[in-house]
C-alpha cells in the first residue's frame, strides 16, 4: 500500500513540475515580416477662398475662388523626396477663366533644415491681355524656377523663405524675381478637441527687370512693390481654416497691374478667409 501511495505522489509531482520545465525550455520565436512602406504617395486637396491673392494682388477680382491640387511623391530616403503635381484655381480677372500651375522638383531635409527646389509653369488657357479698353488675344502663360529654404527651431517656431523668378514674366520676354520671408508660431492644441492653432506672417518683394515698364509691348506703369500678410490658422486633422490680412505698397491710382477688366482695386488691402482640406493616400490607409 505504501508503495502504491508513493507512486501516486511521485506521478503528481512529475505532472506539476512539467509546466515549469516547459517554461524554462527555449522557444523558437516566429519571424514577423513587416512590409516596408511604399516610397510612392499622392497628396491632394481642395480649398474655398473668399479671394485668390498672389503676391499681394487679387487674381479673382475680389471674388471667391475654388481651388484644388494633386501631387505625386517619391521618397528616395529620409533626406530626399521627388515630386510633381498640378494646382488649379478659378479666376475672374477677364484675362483668363482659370489658372493651372504645373510644378516639379525635389525636397531636401537635413535635421531641422529643409530646402525645396523646383520649377513651376503658370498656364492660363484661353488667356488674353486687356489693353486700352479692349481684349487682345495673347497667351500670358510663363514659367519660373524657385528655391524655398525653411528651418524649424522647435515645435513652436519655424521660418521660411522663397526666391522665385524667370526671364519671361507674363510671356513678355522680361525677367522678374519675387523674394519672401515668413515665420510661423504654432500654439498648443486646444483641448479636448485637439485643434492646432498657428499665427504666421510674411513680407515679400516683387521686382522687375528695368522697372518693367511694358506689358506685351504696350507701355505700362508697372513697378517693383512690397507686399505683406499676417493671419491665424486653425487646423483639425485634414481641415484648415485660414483667416488672413493682405496689403501692398503699390500706388494704386497709376499702377497698371492693379487694373483688371472690371475692377481697378485688385491691389487694395484685403481680409481673406480660406477653408482647406489636405491629405495623402498613405494617411487614409
Amino acid at each position: 500500500m505504501k508503495k502504491v501511495m508513493l507512486s501516486v505522489v511521485a506521478a503528481l509531482a512529475v505532472t506539476a513540475a512539467a509546466p515549469a520545465f516547459a517554461a524554462d525550455m527555449p522557444v523558437k520565436a516566429r519571424k514577423v515580416v513587416v512590409a516596408a512602406p511604399s516610397p510612392w504617395d499622392i497628396a491632394f486637396g481642395t480649398a474655398f477662398t473668399t479671394d485668390y491673392i498672389l503676391r499681394g494682388i487679387s487674381q479673382s477680382n475680389k471674388r471667391p475662388a475654388v481651388q484644388g491640387y494633386f501631387e505625386g511623391r517619391y521618397t528616395i530616403n529620409d533626406m530626399v523626396t521627388l515630386y510633381a503635381g498640378v494646382w488649379g484655381s478659378s479666376l475672374y480677372t477677364g484675362l483668363a477663366n482659370a489658372e493651372f500651375d504645373i510644378s516639379g522638383g525635389a525636397r531636401f531635409t537635413v535635421g531641422n533644415f529643409g530646402l525645396d527646389l523646383g520649377y513651376v509653369y503658370y498656364a492660363y488657357p484661353g488667356s488674353s491681355t486687356f489693353v486700352l479698353g479692349s481684349a487682345t488675344n495673347m497667351d500670358i502663360s510663363y514659367g519660373e524656377f524657385y528655391a524655398k529654404p525653411s528651418y524649424k527651431f522647435n515645435d513652436y517656431l519655424s521660418i521660411g523663405g522663397t526666391i522665385i523668378g524667370g526671364n519671361d514674366y507674363g510671356n513678355t520676354g522680361q525677367s522678374a524675381v519675387y523674394y519672401e520671408g515668413s515665420a510661423t508660431v504654432t500654439l498648443p492644441a486646444f483641448m479636448p478637441m485637439g485643434i492646432a492653432t498657428s499665427i504666421s506672417g510674411a513680407v515679400g518683394r516683387q521686382t522687375y527687370s528695368g522697372g518693367y515698364k511694358t506689358l506685351g509691348g504696350i507701355a505700362a506703369n508697372i513697378s517693383d512693390y512690397t507686399t505683406w500678410n499676417v493671419g491665424v490658422a486653425f487646423n483639425y486633422k485634414a481641415v484648415t481654416l485660414d483667416l488672413r490680412y493682405y496689403d501692398t505698397d503699390i500706388g494704386r491710382a497709376n499702377a497698371f497691374q492693379c487694373v483688371s477688366t472690371t475692377n481697378s482695386n485688385i491691389c487694395s488691402e484685403a481680409f481673406v478667409a480660406t477653408l482647406k482640406f489636405d491629405t495623402t493616400f498613405s494617411s487614409l490607409k
